[in-house]
């Protein structure tokens, strides 16, 4: 059985399908979740700005289109304004709110982003293609509202555009 192990683990990794597949994207407080494609190009499929320990605090400005045609800025993300726009969109089941007492956290979820706020603070955004139930939005970013928008998933490319360099990423193998 040991060497049966052994003998798979060698053919993953000759045939290739034990190299990395994911990476990791690291600037600041910013962390996206990608996939590693041929050539060692990656695609990003979620964007986190902010957490806990490093809160959103308006750096690095970036702007977000939402799929219902909605655009916001990063001055746009106090929770005053983006409260409105969940509520709107509970009819249609593009938004979720809810409340943790626990820890004093509130997420709107709208259209593919998430927002955190914990009293009353933007702690951090969550920018991804799917819902917590599946369903697919095609969310675009940008560096401003002026410039070029790109829908998750974002190329590498494309993430350097809107926030520069990584100052490092980390790849892995996941099945």
């Amino acid at each position: 059985m040991k060497y049966m192990s052994v003998l798979v683990i060698f053919l993953l990794c000759v045939t290739g399908c034990a190299l990395p597949n994911q990476r990791l994207w690291y600037k600041a407080n910013i962390t996206a979740d990608g996939l590693t494609k041929r050539k060692g190009n990656a695609i990003y499929y979620g964007i986190r700005i902010g957490t806990d320990e490093i809160p959103y605090d308006g750096r690095p400005t970036f702007a977000i289109r939402l799929p219902s045609g909605g655009v916001l800025s990063s001055d746009d993300f106090s929770e005053p304004k983006i409260r409105p726009i969940a509520l709107a969109l509970l009819k249609t089941g593009d938004s979720r709110i809810t409340h943790d007492q626990s820890c004093g956290k509130s997420h709107y979820f709208i259209e593919g982003v998430t927002f955190t706020y914990k009293q009353n603070q933007l702690v951090s955004i969550y920018i991804s293609r799917l819902s917590a139930s599946g369903k697919k939005y095609i969310t675009q970013i940008a560096k401003t509202t002026n410039e070029t928008f790109w829908p998750l998933p974002i190329s590498e490319e494309n993430l350097t555009k809107i926030f520069g360099l990584p100052d490092r990423t980390n790849e892995y193998f996941a099945w």
